[in-house]
């Protein structure tokens, strides 16, 4: 039994001691105390067993789910799997994915056989698959379907513990190889020994935020996973990097030291103390108790990096670190940002022994120093806004934890068709269509890891690593078009960032895409080929034109030069017209005048004259005006100068006579009425007569010029 925090031995019988006589009783009370106290106190001190835990929570507002938590497994890819009211919670180490059943029913347990998440759910009973995009989908089994055991095997192990833990009511047990653990209904989490002593107890009043435990999972001897009615928890045992007092509780740390297991610290609210190794909570002790342990030097150095380390290089950003911090060996500890960097410069080389990222344990440094303190060549205390950090370097520079590469778990983009999913594969291209507004990549650490930040940096476009972020999800909004190299890296403490590339390519817009340019190419040919056969034709045509222009211009020329000759030879005809009846004109007037002449000397002469000679003379010259011969002879000359004239007035006029159509063409020569009258041997009146009879013929009008009328006739 347990006695002040020693083991009694049961064979030691009171009612033996009651018989023995006073000397034996002496004697054996002597070595009571000689070989239990003392030895047995010893013998506790030897198997000392010393736990630090640092615990990360993870609240509804992180993993946006229900708050209560059932069940949880850690599969052999690295990821978290949890049984919760709302669905399967998936956890890759960055971001939280939430999967639900056709029916959306609460999942109560989870676990793997063979590479399959199999859930028992509140109706039903089923296994998850991913698919070809790396989601998970939902297959109910029947109800006859011998389900193969899930449950995590460390669940199900149980030992005896205290009335203590029993009055909360366990319901969870986990063994490791040096501690047991027990989760209770009401009393949160009790860490054990092997002898049952409690080592720490974990509830809402130090590091937890619910009492109420539902699941245990072992990830391995180092690190567990806790489902609570409200909230998951992270609990590394033994961690490199663990918070030994709230700064809610002692205040900021101004100076830190160490004597034996006990660790000394001043604040701004006083002098505390602790042991190292037990979740106990710093006592207030006196200044003078506590001064002598206090670290000598926690100033920081006024001098820069580049007048303390040879090769600058090597501790990169750290170049421009806000506070140095000596240590030994010629080692320093570098702050810049919400990080810390173990620099030794040694043999004029630079070493960079180990970083810490604060912002991966949800720490931050206090904004002013110091920050670092010494408490051995391995132990440091550290200052934050949370509270005092105890590190471990020795254990951090030693940790065997594997460092796992960054993965893809899921990439999709968005365009205003909606949303789409692509196949998250390294090694291949993603192509996004010009149209994409959004593009989301989520990159999965794995829980293996114990640091899940990452930086990345986009070239062309953000050509500076970013800070580093936990959160897994790298967004870009309107990529233009192009190859782009997203180059992403993940936080180590030691060596060079692991880091994995992906090309993103943007296509361009069909107008602008390589068959489109074939299409106006081809267009541009087509045009080409059309613009030469089109100027072919008009230069065939312009040509048949020209041809055509020109034999008209020919024909044209040559019907110039024919009218020309006709108008010539109509000139000519004219003329000999016009000589023709100048002449018959003077011809007759001079016959007129001796036929006058002969009558005047006849009435003279009277019967001097014979009369037979007088009638022969007389009808001689008569038969001379009236020659028919000659006026045949004006009728063909006429005829040759106005055939035309002639046709359209017989065609236009039929009913005139002969005698008509000769006043027609003597008038049409513009004579006068006397050379009518002289050709026609007829009188001036009967001229003006026959003129009249001719207008009534041609139905002119009394304000018709006859002459004109048949000049354009």
């Amino acid at each position: 039994m347990i006695i002040g925090g020693h083991f009694v031995p049961p064979v030691i019988d009171s009612c033996y001691l009651c018989h023995m006589n006073i000397f034996n009783r002496t004697l054996l009370l002597f070595i009571f105390i000689h070989l239990v106290g003392l030895p047995s106190k010893m013998i506790g001190e030897n198997k000392k067993v010393d736990i630090s835990l640092l615990v990360q929570n993870f609240s509804v507002n992180e993993y946006n789910s229900s708050c209560q938590n059932w069940d949880l497994h850690v599969s052999p890819d690295g990821n978290l799997y949890v049984a919760n009211n709302s669905g399967l919670l998936v956890f890759d180490g960055n971001t939280w994915h939430l999967y639900k059943t056709p029916q959306e029913e609460a999942v109560y347990e989870v676990g793997e056989r063979n590479d399959t998440i199999f859930t028992v759910c509140e109706l039903s009973k089923g296994y998850w698959m991913r698919d070809s995009i790396n989601d998970l989908s939902y297959h109910t089994l029947p109800g006859s379907y011998s389900l193969p055991d899930i449950s995590n095997p460390n669940h199900r192990v149980s030992f005896p513990v205290t009335e203590e833990i029993k009055s909360y009511k366990p319901k969870a047990f986990v063994r490791l190889s040096q501690y047991d653990i027990v989760g209770t209904q009401y009393g949160g989490l009790f860490f054990l020994d092997k002898s049952g002593n409690i080592l720490q107890h974990l509830t809402t009043q130090n590091q937890i935020e619910d009492n109420c435990v539902h699941a245990i999972c072992v990830q391995d001897e180092s690190r567990l996973w806790v489902a609570f009615d409200n909230g998951i928890s992270q609990i590394d045992i033994n961690p490199p990097i663990s918070m030994i007092g709230k700064r809610s509780e002692i205040g900021k740390i101004e100076n830190a030291g160490k004597h034996g297991d006990n660790i000394y610290v001043k604040t701004n609210l006083g002098y505390f103390k602790k042991p190292l190794w037990s979740g106990e909570s710093f006592i207030r002790v006196e200044k003078t108790e506590a001064t002598k342990f206090m670290n000598e030097q926690v100033a920081t150095l006024s001098l820069s990096p580049e007048k303390i380390f040879s090769d600058i290089k090597v501790i990169d950003y750290f170049k421009d670190a806000r506070y140095i911090y000596p240590t030994y060996d010629n080692m320093y500890w570098l702050l810049y940002k919400n990080e810390a960097a173990l620099v030794q410069e040694k043999n004029h080389q630079t070493f960079l022994k180990c970083r810490l990222l604060f912002d991966n344990y949800n720490f931050d440094l206090t904004t002013r120093g110091p920050h670092f303190f010494t408490l051995n060549d391995s132990l440091y205390a550290v200052s934050t806004m949370q509270g005092a950090l105890l590190i471990n370097i020795r254990q951090l520079l030693g940790s065997s934890r594997h460092v796992t590469m960054p993965k893809f778990e899921k990439i999709e983009y968005r365009d205003k068709e909606g949303t789409h999913i692509l196949q998250p594969n390294t090694s291949s291209t993603i192509k996004l269509p010009h149209e994409a507004q959004l593009i989301n990549l989520f990159i999965g650490t794995t829980v293996f890891t114990s640091i899940h930040h990452i930086s990345y940096k986009l070239d062309g476009i953000r050509d500076d690593w970013t800070d580093w972020e936990k959160s897994g999800e790298i967004s870009f909004s309107y990529l233009p078009e192009g190859k782009h190299t997203l180059r992403i890296r993940k936080y180590v403490s030691q060596g060079a960032f692991p880091e994995m590339t992906i090309t993103i390519e943007v296509l361009p817009a069909w107008y602008d895409s390589i068959w489109a340019y074939i299409l106006y190419i081809s267009f541009i040919i087509i045009l080409v080929q059309q613009t030469l056969k089109y100027n072919l034709r008009r230069l065939k045509r312009e040509e048949k034109e020209l041809k055509e222009q020109n034999a008209r211009a020919e024909k044209h020329e040559q019907e110039l030069i024919r009218s020309q000759a006709l108008e010539n030879e109509l000139e000519l005809k004219n003329n000999e017209l016009m000589l023709q009846t100048s002449a018959l004109v003077r011809r007759n007037q001079a016959i007129q005048s001796i036929l006058e002449e002969y009558e005047r000397q006849k009435e003279e002469l009277g019967d001097r004259y014979p009369n037979k000679l007088y009638k022969k003379l007389h009808q001689q010259i008569v038969d001379a005006l009236e020659d028919k011969e000659e006026w045949s002879l004006f009728e063909g000359y006429f005829k040759n100068a106005h055939q035309l004239f002639m046709e359209k007035l017989q065609q236009k006029y039929p009913d005139l006579t002969t005698g008509d159509l000769r006043v027609c063409c003597l008038l049409r020569m513009n004579l006068s009425t006397k050379e009518v009258a002289s050709l026609l041997n007829i009188s001036v009146r009967a001229v003006e007569l026959r003129r009249y009879r001719l207008r009534k013929r041609l139905g002119l009008n009394n304000d018709v010029n006859l002459v004109e009328f048949l000049l354009n006739l």
